[in-house]
């Protein structure tokens, strides 16, 4: 897997000889734009996407939120399983990590 570097604000690196990254490095980051691209959001394929406000937010329903999670980052390309993945909900600050 071949992907385009991001920097530390999250952008694309344009231009040099580090704009591209692969193997794990390249999963990881597959993962986590994976986990920030937001229902609608793409215009390419607007279903595509973690339902954040629509399912997660709106039910406030830790267990469900957790699956969709989860089934998001294994359907990640390249990703073959889970190896832990223990997320903690703060209800006071309303976060999940």
């Amino acid at each position: 897997m071949r992907y385009r570097a991001l920097d530390e604000n999250g952008d694309f690196t344009l231009g040099n000889a580090h704009a591209y990254i692969d193997g794990v490095d390249a999963v990881r980051q597959a993962v986590i734009t994976r986990l920030r691209l937001l229902v609608y959001e793409w215009w390419e394929d607007i279903n595509d996407g973690v339902p954040y406000w629509q399912k997660i937010i709106a039910s406030r329903d830790v267990a469900a939120a957790e699956q969709i999670i989860r089934e998001r980052i294994q359907q990640t390309p390249h990703v073959l399983s889970i190896l832990s993945f223990d997320p903690v909900w703060d209800n006071e600050n309303r976060t999940l990590m």
